[in-house]
Parts: structure tokens; sequence; C-alpha cells
């Protein structure tokens, strides 16, 4: 039976995930935490000339991609966890996934760059002014709204870069009002998460299972399947 995307049982099934195995994902979040954190400060010791440190930064962007693609891999077998069972090799992203992620990452990412560069050569006005504000609003939007849904299309159905943005869009499209809803959620927890670090080392995880089980929703809306809670539970 056909069962609309709903923003409030994306949440409600999102929490359960989290309480169910909360002590899987606190371990996971405190090694991702321990990597972002440490990995700079071995690769400033490491890397210490400036051309070789650039090598540095690719290496802690891929580090960083690595950790967040193992866990939407985690939180998807955690979803499906009572049909089958998984291991540390089962979270661990393959390497088209990772190669597909730090694609988009950096074509995005300099498209960015490019345009807000072009921008700041325009003489100073109005026009200048909404141009920024534009590309930015886009920018943060594409990052923050489609991007992760991207990401679980390279996880879930092994997408590249591009495949993936067309994935997101058209998956998005026809549920475009409960989804920003949930993105204005996911926002207001951010906030509220940013003032205590323990804030955040709860919010980071349950936004990203968050967005994971509204990307699993998602699909089941768009098909004629019986969506139980079973099947995202």
């Amino acid at each position: 039976m056909y069962h609309p995307f709903s923003v409030t049982e994306t949440i409600s099934v999102a929490w359960q995930i989290l309480k169910k195995n909360f002590a899987t994902i606190a371990v996971y979040t405190l090694i991702a935490a321990v990597i972002f954190i440490a990995t700079p400060f071995i690769l400033n010791f490491i890397l210490f000339d400036v051309i070789v440190a650039s090598i540095g930064v690719i290496i802690y962007i891929i580090c960083i991609s690595f950790v967040y693609l193992g866990f939407i891999k985690l939180v998807f077998q955690l979803i499906d966890k009572e049909y089958y069972d998984f291991d540390f090799a089962d979270i661990i992203p393959r390497i088209k996934m990772l190669g597909s992620y730090i694609v988009l990452l950096i074509i995005v990412s300099t498209l960015a760059v490019f345009i807000t560069e072009a921008i700041k050569q325009l003489d100073d006005g109005l026009v200048k002014y909404l141009l920024g504000i534009i590309s930015a609003v886009v920018v943060e939007i594409f990052f923050l709204f489609y991007f992760p849904i991207c990401a679980c299309f390279m996880v879930d159905d092994n997408s590249g870069p591009f495949e993936s943005v067309a994935q997101s869009f058209q998956l998005i499209r026809g549920n475009f009002l409960k989804y920003f809803v949930l993105f204005i959620f996911i926002e207001v927890l951010v906030v509220i998460g940013s003032l205590l670090i323990v804030g955040l080392i709860f919010v980071v995880p349950f936004v990203n299972i968050l967005l994971v089980v509204a990307y699993r929703k998602l699909i089941y809306s768009h098909l004629d399947v019986d969506d139980e809670v079973t099947e995202t539970l």
C-alpha cells in the first residue's frame, strides 16, 4: 500500500533507531570525533612543507568522507538488521562510493568558489549584493538539502556523482515542502546543539540518522509497496 512521506514518522523512526542502538552509534561517533580532531594535528606535524601540506588537506578530506560514508552505511545496517546480521566489514565504504562523494564535493566546492570570485569582480551595487545572497543560499541549500541524499544514493545504490544528483532531485521533487520542513527542523536542532559541545555530539549523529531515514522513507513513498514499521526499524 502506498505510504506518503511523513515528517513526524521520519523523526519518530530516527529517534527509535538512536535509542535502540545508542551504544553502537555513540562508539562510532566517539571514534569519528577522535579522527576529526587528531588527523589535522598529525598531518601538521608530519607535513610541514607548504606544498606537501596541500596533500595533507586532501588526506583529511578523504578521512572525513570515509568516516561520513561509513556512518551512513552503519545507519542502513541498523535499519535493516532485523533481516540480517552485519559485521564491521559491512560498514566500510567502497572505493567507488568514496570516489563519487569526493568528486561531487570537489566539483560543487570549486563551482561555489568560482561563482563567488566572479561576483566579487562586479561593481559594487544592488546587483552584486543580490547575486551574492542568491549564490550563497543556493550553495548552502545544495550542500545541506540535496548533498546528504546524494550520499545516500552513493551508498545504497552505488550511484556515481552526477547520477546521484539527478536521483536526489527526482526523489525530493514530489515531497519538496515536507522535506523542507524536515530541513528546518534539522537546522533548529543544529542551532540548539551548537550551544553546547555535548549537544553537538548528540545532535550530529541524530541529524544524519534523520537524513538516512528520510531517504529510505522517500524511496518507499515513490514505490507501490507496503511500508510497515518493520521495514524501517
